[in-house]
């Protein structure tokens, strides 16, 4: 009796739950036991993991849910630039048609002048012949003919500062034309531009081990997308591009290019003029990609810009010249 009794003890205190553990997983085997234990704290970094990551895979996929719904197509997407490019030329032509206008006032006040006074036309505009049994025309009023003159000096000085407003805007729209300012296709940006984890387990497109740099940004939307160049240059390159895959270089000028790359078709040649809107080739996923996308990219000086505030830049002249975009 007295025997039985340390050992029944001993039971009862390897019965007793262990402080540190929580709980205990075994998975016994016929030549082998594996055995972990876990403590609470432990157990709750774990649960919280899970919780965590689901939550993330829970918005990651109504993002990408939402991101498709607000995808556009591509033809909506190249009406949408036609239609600002069209607002964006009305706004900037409205200095040469103030000088047309101007133009048109001067006309119609030499006709004037010459029909209250044919004697005191202005110089260089012949007088208009009496026509027969026309009698001469009456004295002018006192003060027609100052009123005249200071109303054509006024349209003289108008049509000066039309013709200086003319010259200004022309580099505008010049450098416009050449600015990359609409988005070069239709979809939903899967890549922004900066440091990020390269979707190659070695190398991604520049290179660089597993976190890289990213040159451009990646749009997303299915195979043969078209992809439509973002201001007026010339295509300086154009076909395989190493890890780009099939690509198109756009120069816009001497300090300025764009990039298109990881496309299933292309459609210009080097050396051709290419104009906003017009159709480089297709989206694909040639070289190094991971699924269907375009890669853009932006360079000022031969270096790599963010391409992101050039996408809706032309929305924002157009705003800032008061024109509903």
């Amino acid at each position: 009796m007295s025997s039985q009794q340390p050992e029944r003890r001993r039971a009862v205190r390897s019965s007793r739950p262990d402080s540190l553990r929580w709980l205990t997983v075994m998975v016994v085997f016929s030549h082998r036991t594996f055995r972990w234990s876990l403590t609470r704290r432990m157990m709750l970094w774990v649960l919280g993991g899970v919780m965590g990551f689901s939550a993330l895979a829970m918005v990651g996929s109504g993002y990408g849910f939402w991101a498709t719904k607000k995808i556009m197509s591509f033809g909506y997407l190249q009406k949408e630039t036609q239609e600002q490019q069209e607002q964006l030329r009305s706004s900037l032509d409205q200095a040469q048609a103030l000088e047309a206008e101007v133009a048109t006032l001067r006309q119609q006040h030499t006709e004037l002048l010459t029909l209250l006074d044919p004697n005191k036309a202005p110089a260089g505009s012949p007088p208009l012949p009496a026509k027969p049994g026309q009698a001469e025309p009456a004295p002018l009023p006192p003060g027609t003919q100052e009123r005249l003159s200071r109303l054509r000096q006024e349209l003289d000085y108008t049509s000066k500062q039309a013709a200086i407003v003319r010259a200004r805007m022309a580099p505008v729209i010049r450098a416009w034309s050449r600015t990359p300012s609409i988005p070069p296709t239709a979809g939903y940006l899967s890549s922004g531009f900066g440091v990020r984890v390269s979707p190659f387990s070695r190398r991604n497109e520049t290179g660089d081990g597993v976190l890289g740099y990213h040159s451009g940004i990646d749009i997303s939307n299915n195979l043969d997308t078209p992809i439509q160049a973002t201001a007026d240059g010339e295509v300086v390159e154009a076909g395989w591009m190493d890890r780009y895959g099939y690509g198109v270089r756009v120069r816009h000028t001497e300090d300025r290019e764009t990039l298109y790359a990881h496309m299933n078709h292309v459609q210009v040649k080097a050396g051709q003029k290419v104009s906003r809107g017009d159709i480089l080739g297709t989206m694909g996923r040639s070289g190094n990609a991971t699924g269907v996308h375009l890669h853009y990219e932006v360079r000022q000086n031969g270096k790599s810009v963010n391409p992101q505030p050039y996408l809706r830049l032309q929305r924002q002249w157009l705003r800032a010249l008061g024109k509903p975009s």
